[in-house]
């Protein structure tokens, strides 16, 4: 049926000739005017115009080119066709129009239907008129005594019926299913002198691998038409099996890790990312939510609901984004209102730990030009840790308005409140955990009975939570209707709240030195806590030839904390700020049709500010400044239709700034900024017909001053003197920064294969060499050792000598969070389909790694060390055919096992086995 549809709406098409259409739709004809009932899920656009056709039972044709790049959001419930069509062309510059004979024709805003002149072509548009049938066949009559090209075009609708139905006759190229549908739509393509890729002819198969649109570049784009190695999480994903926070979204990603920080989680990706405590400077890998970046680790635990998808991207980021990310963004991009229709939904998940999660959401549209959606999400799960206290608590409220003041400017106005309750996550201010074990060699903890029955008793690990997070942002849109559009976001987030909870002396393990732990400590972290965030961006349309975005980004944030009831580390009031500056911009021009380059630059000019705690009291305000230019420069080159190659250089950096104050200069540490130069070679391929996808890509990152904080003692400062002793206050002695040289060569593929339409197979693997250079520079600690090196020292954690100093060569060693491989298997399986439609699916994966260091410091316990270990995951779902409901069960780390997320300031560990079941519902 839908194949003959498409024939339908292509044949009436070609038989209009090159006659115009009107540029609005024309009369109603029957039934149009009346309510339609459509169910239509977010997918690419092609599909989701023929699902439009098959419903409202039209005739719908477009050229794969024009639709290629662009994702529909999907409508449900009753609307008229001209409403529908309204809501999936949204803002993709994209016009119905009807010709003279009924076909509904979707084009380029700047064409007038077929006979317009191709987008390449710099004639200027004319005004679109109807023609009469009459008209036509003189049209007809003049081109067959046209060139050979222009009458071969008509004679191709002859070849049509009677060259091979499994062959498409104008590129050869076989087709699934008779080719016919396929074969049209590329003579309908040729005829409008516009390029046909096969795989992007519309079709309501679903025999292929689903097509993916990104935002990964700044322009939605086909996922294998960027030039970078970009992953993927679908927002359902997250919704079915109650994932709440960042640890557990990247459990399974090989390319992606999370380390436990006081307060959340640090993110490396590829092993760029950072064991620095949020706050004391920016990570190697941005986090950003909507388009806002958030320095916060309390930013990794909260806001993952009404999610569409994420979006993960490796390697500097700087000449397309605001935010300095050398290393990685990891892009959230939640649900926006959508005009003209109602619809929300609902999903409980339940499972075991006493877990509910409970999520909706609610799309209200106000007239033809204003849409509201409101969503919110609630948390509550019972410690993972016994007798350690960990409850976790958590809502959050999002809402957001959208207002098409006309056809050419949009305003967004969105808000959201998370609050983090319970035992919350801990401090990303001081060295307090809620998931912390006794330290452990290896992955010991997991041969001596249940690793999290091990954690220490109350009130050793008791703490309590309770932090506001307030994020307001305005997106403002202006079409300029040359190819040139202005997008202006700003957002002002707060914090307020703190923790309560016990603080541990050095070396902060799970049990303290010559004393007890200081219980009912106040951890003031938020007094205040305020960031603003500007981005002013210019761009042309996606899908255009040439494409280019330039912008301007403005990034300033102040957090003021303290500490009471700690007895000698209570600290009064500090602060510290930062503002950032940048100017980016990057262009990527084809040559030729299939050879195209990219070029990128930015300037980024860094203010940074502190005042610091010296015995008690607190020193002036000092400041520090920093800039740097960096790049970005590569070649695209569409192999075959459906094979694109790359090769891109770039750079970026993120800031240095002041560590801590040195009484005996009665000056500030600093330490320098950090600075990655990547080199990739990468290869993006679909064969057997769309059923299987292969994209490999091959790196170099080169590192210059790897910045490193943590706070040890027990080494020699390099201010001399007595070896740093536990609880020393001279600043030497509790913030070392190394600014060390790295280097990583690695290789990154991700397979999809289809073999029916009810399996798909996946895998993806990292291979990484990650290592610290050889010969390095003076190193931040005096060398202890009296061999040449680059010393770092660290307290020992052994129970039984706590404290003791020790040092490792860091020159040469492995990078922390990089291991040699990792990888993910998955499969998933729809198993039976009833008659109304609902299908029974089941899936799962298998995550591997080998070992690695979960932080610099390499001791010769071992307590940093990670080994090798499989991770694996299962799910089974019974859903709606148009998604109005769904039942799912899902258990994940089906093996328990505790994977170590950190071993300084305190060890902690992952999630253990954790299962549920998850119910929604959609209207």
């Amino acid at each position: 049926m839908a194949d003959s549809l498409r024939i339908a709406a292509t044949v009436a098409v070609v038989l209009a000739g090159e006659g115009q259409f009107s540029p609005a739709l024309a009369a109603d004809p029957p039934g149009e005017s009346h309510m339609v009932r459509f169910a239509i899920k977010p997918e690419p656009l092609a599909l989701a115009l023929n699902e439009l056709a098959l419903q409202s039972h039209q005739r719908i044709a477009f050229t794969p080119d024009s639709v290629k790049d662009y994702s529909s959001p999907g409508i449900s419930g009753d609307l008229t066709l001209e409403d529908a069509l309204r809501t999936l062309l949204g803002n993709t510059g994209l016009l119905a129009t009807r010709s003279a004979d009924g076909v509904i024709l979707i084009i380029r805003r700047n064409t007038q239907g077929p006979a317009s002149v191709p987008p390449s072509s710099s004639a200027p548009p004319r005004e679109a008129t109807e023609t009469s049938d009459t008209d036509n066949n003189d049209r007809r009559a003049e081109l067959d005594n046209q060139t050979p090209e222009r009458r071969g075009f008509w004679s191709r609708i002859v070849d049509l019926f009677t060259a091979n139905k499994n062959t498409d006759s104008a590129s050869g190229i076989k087709t699934k299913r008779g080719g016919a549908a396929s074969s049209m739509a590329a003579l309908l393509a040729s005829g409008l002198g516009l390029p046909v890729h096969a795989a992007d002819v519309p079709t309501a198969s679903s025999d292929e691998i689903a097509e993916i649109v990104v935002t990964a570049a700044r322009q939605e784009q086909n996922l294998q038409k960027v030039s970078a190695a970009v992953s993927v999480i679908d927002g359902s994903v997250i919704t079915s099996q109650g994932l709440s926070n960042i640890q557990q979204i990247f459990t399974d990603m090989p390319s992606v890790q999370t380390t436990g920080q006081p307060g959340g989680s640090s993110i490396d990706i590829r092993g760029l990312g950072g064991d620095l405590p949020a706050g004391s400077t920016q990570g190697s890998v941005a986090l950003v939510f909507d388009g806002v970046y958030n320095i916060n680790s309390q930013s990794t635990t909260v806001g993952f609901f009404d999610v569409n998808r994420i979006e993960v991207l490796p390697g500097p980021q700087s000449t397309r984004y605001g935010p300095n990310a050398d290393g990685g963004i990891v892009q959230v991009i939640t649900n926006d209102p959508q005009l003209g229709q109602f619809g929300g939904s609902a999903n409980v998940t339940a499972g075991n730990y006493g877990m509910v999660r409970g999520e909706a959401a609610l799309n209200l549209p106000i007239g033809d030009t204003v849409a509201v959606r409101l969503a919110a999400a609630t948390l509550n799960r019972d410690s993972y840790f016994d007798p350690a206290q960990g409850a976790q608590a958590a809502q959050s409220f999002r809402g957001k308005i959208l207002w098409a003041a006309t056809d050419d400017l949009s305003l967004k106005l969105s808000y959201q409140l998370d609050h983090i309750g319970g035992a919350g996550n801990g401090s990303n201010a001081f060295p307090m955990f809620t998931n912390k074990v006794p330290v452990y060699p290896g992955g010991s903890i997991n041969n001596s009975g249940d690793p999290w029955s091990q954690s220490p008793s109350d009130p050793e690990n008791a703490s309590s939570t309770d932090i506001y997070q307030h994020t307001t942002a305005t997106d403002v849109s202006y079409d300029f209707h040359h190819n040139v559009a202005l997008d202006w976001l700003t957002s002002y987030t707060t914090l307020n709240g703190g923790e309560n909870g016990c603080i541990f002396l050095p070396p902060w393990g799970t049990s303290t030195v010559g004393g007890a732990a200081f219980c009912n400590a106040e951890l003031n972290e938020f007094q205040p806590f305020h960031q603003i965030t500007t981005e002013l961006r210019l761009h042309n349309d996606p899908g255009s030839a040439i494409l280019w975005n330039a912008g301007y980004y403005h990034w300033n944030y102040l957090e003021q904390y303290s500490l009471d009831n700690a007895g000698p580390v209570s600290s009064p009031p500090v602060k510290t700020t930062t503002a950032t500056n940048a100017v980016y911009g990057e262009v990527t021009y084809p040559i030729t049709d299939e050879f195209r380059v990219i070029g990128g630059l930015r300037e980024s000019y860094d203010h940074r500010t502190f005042n610091f705690n010296n015995a008690g009291v607190i020193t002036p305000v000092y400041a520090i400044d920093f800039s740097h230019f960096d790049y970005r420069a590569g070649l695209e080159y569409d192999v075959a239709q459906h094979s694109m190659m790359y090769f891109t250089v770039a750079s970026g950096y993120r800031p240095g700034g002041l560590s801590s104050f040195n009484p005996v200069t009665d000056a500030p540490n600093s330490f320098k900024s950090e600075v990655t130069t990547s080199f990739e070679f990468g290869s993006k391929n679909r064969f057997l017909e769309g059923r299987l996808q292969v994209n490999v890509d091959i790196f170099y990152y080169k590192q210059s001053n790897y910045q490193n904080l943590d706070k040890y003692s027990g080494f020699i400062p390099d201010t001399g003197g007595d070896p740093c002793a536990n609880g020393d206050t001279r600043a030497a002695c509790t913030t070392p920064t190394f600014g060390i040289q790295a280097h990583t060569l690695g290789f990154e593929t991700q397979i999809k294969l289809q073999p029916t339409r009810d399996d798909l197979i996946s895998f993806s693997g990292t291979w990484l060499h990650a290592r610290f250079n050889e010969n390095q520079g003076k190193c931040a600690t005096t060398d202890a050792p009296t061999s040449p090196g680059c010393w770092d020292g660290y307290n020992s954690q052994d129970p039984t000598a706590p404290g003791t100093p020790f040092f490792f060569n860091l020159a040469g060693a492995v990078q922390p969070h990089s291991p040699d491989f990792s990888g993910t298997i998955g499969y998933s399986r729809t198993l039976f389909r009833f008659g109304s439609g609902a299908a029974v699916s089941i899936g799962g994966d298998a995550f591997y790694t080998m070992g690695y260091w979960v932080n610099p410091v390499q001791d010769a316990t071992m307590y940093g060390w990670q080994p090798n270990y499989w991770l694996g995951n299962a799910k089974a779902s019974v859903a709606a055919d148009d998604g109005k409901w769904s039942f799912g069960l899902f258990v994940r780390n089906i093996g328990d096992y505790a994977v170590k997320e950190s071993v300084l300031p305190a060890q902690s560990i992952g999630d253990p086995r954790t299962y549920g079941v998850s119910v929604g519902f959609k209207w």
